[in-house]
């Protein structure tokens, strides 16, 4: 019998040239207390995989015009259970995995069982959908194991369209032919700044570094800044601006761009719930011009900057046509040269996840107790500080493929971003 054939999409094809910058995973772990039942577990995985046919299919890029061929699977394929004696090391040495761009199955999901927590581990190729969706997704894996442990069978999940246009649905006929007129590149950057990372070798592996921000220090920096007139947003982008400088990417009165991530599903019907899992996700430059002397003058930097991106309707809208036409027009072969051309991939970002909520993460009566996401792993010299809350606590990463040396860069990082934090929370 023919398998199934369905064309790749823009976000896919675009996800795919990333190859050349970081490895095209999302990653997803989250640590219970309690017991998992390993059969329910596995059900519900089948259902969700079975019912979204770009987590079977394996990826062929056609030089003219790309495509994926649905594939036959088992839970084996993509699903495993181990015990662990360090639960919290080796679910992270799991989620630095990377898969196959040749695979047939294009998530991998691991149960790491330990003596008091157990593990839940999500890589998922970043073609196959996003940040957003991958949040839906293991949120509805929540939902529906939840059912099946109380014998309720009905499992569900959502499906649609996956076409990047979706992204208009909720505008007026007005808006979205605005919004497919937006041409411009928002890619170009013309100012340089590179995280002081070694240069390539042999000892490089990807690594996902991680920090926590206790919650006392974290409300402390966001109730004086909420007081001041900033968001959570802004007191971080000011710090990370901050620390940059002082880890030696740039100097205080430098002309500073960091790009920052943003959900397109602001502008879609419904938010995106009647959509497929797919790519919805753009970013927003935010340039400072100098961060000043003090955390307060770097809040008012982030505050001028970011006037223009808050006022903007069509936040994050901006280039999607110059891509869709470039992939439109011309063979892939060609096309994918062609934007690689025109294409500056940020050396530097920013992306907030945003928050994990434990009761959307219940596995029946086993309980969240920690967790976070975290984007793909980027190679050199490129970076991105992601970070998500649980409980008023924050975790920072920063998945890079380095080495040791690096690793301590990107910690001493971390000490200089958190010192950065307090001082805003110590703002007159």
């Amino acid at each position: 019998m023919p398998r199934k054939i369905f064309k790749a999409e823009m976000w896919d094809k675009m996800q795919y040239l990333f190859r050349n910058y970081y490895d095209r995973m999302m990653h997803c772990v989250l640590f219970y207390e309690g017991a998992i039942d390993e059969d329910a577990l596995g059900r519900a995985l089948m259902f969700q995989v079975g019912e979204v046919d770009v987590l079977h299919s394996r990826y062929h890029n056609n030089f003219i015009k790309p495509y994926w061929v649905v594939q036959p699977f088992s839970l084996s394929d993509f699903f495993t259970v181990q015990s662990s004696e360090d639960v919290r090391r080796d679910a992270v040495e799991f989620a630095e995995r990377r898969i196959p761009i040749k695979s047939n199955v294009q998530i991998r999901v691991g149960l790491l069982k330990g003596e008091k927590e157990s593990a839940l581990v999500f890589v998922v190729n970043h073609m196959c959908f996003d940040g957003g969706d991958l949040k839906y997704f293991v949120i509805k894996l929540c939902e529906n194991y939840t059912k099946l442990v109380s014998g309720d069978e009905n499992m569900e999940i959502k499906h649609g369209s996956r076409a990047y246009d979706m992204v208009y649905s909720a505008m007026s006929k007005e808006d979205a032919k605005a919004a497919r007129g937006l041409y411009g590149n928002v890619s170009e950057v013309k100012n340089k700044h590179y995280f002081p990372l070694t240069s390539k070798c042999g000892e490089d592996r990807n690594r996902i570094i991680l920090r926590k921000l206790s919650a006392d220090r974290f409300e402390a920096a966001r109730a004086k800044g909420k007081a001041m007139g900033f968001t959570v947003n802004d007191i971080i982008l000011a710090a990370y601006a901050r620390a940059l400088v002082g880890i030696g990417a740039a100097k205080k009165d430098d002309t500073l761009t960091i790009p920052c991530m943003v959900d397109l599903r602001r502008h879609m019907a419904k938010g995106g719930a009647e959509t497929g899992l797919t790519n919805h996700t753009g970013f927003m430059t935010v340039t400072l011009r100098g961060i000043g002397e003090s955390a307060e003058d770097t809040l008012a930097a982030v505050r001028d900057a970011m006037a223009g991106n808050k006022s903007d309707k069509f936040l994050g809208l901006h280039s999607l046509p110059l891509l869709h036409l470039a992939y439109t027009i011309l063979p892939h072969f060609i096309s994918e040269w062609a934007i690689k051309l025109g294409y500056d991939n940020p050396l530097i970002g920013m992306s907030n996840i945003g928050s994990i909520k434990p009761a959307d993460y219940a596995l029946g009566e086993a309980r969240l107790v920690d967790g976070f996401y975290t984007g793909a792993v980027k190679g050199k010299p490129f970076m991105q500080l992601a970070f998500t809350t649980l409980g008023g606590e924050v975790t920072f990463s920063i998945a890079i493929t380095g080495n040791d040396e690096d690793e301590r860069t990107v910690n001493r990082f971390f000490d200089l971003l958190f010192k950065e934090i307090d001082a805003v929370a110590a703002c007159n």
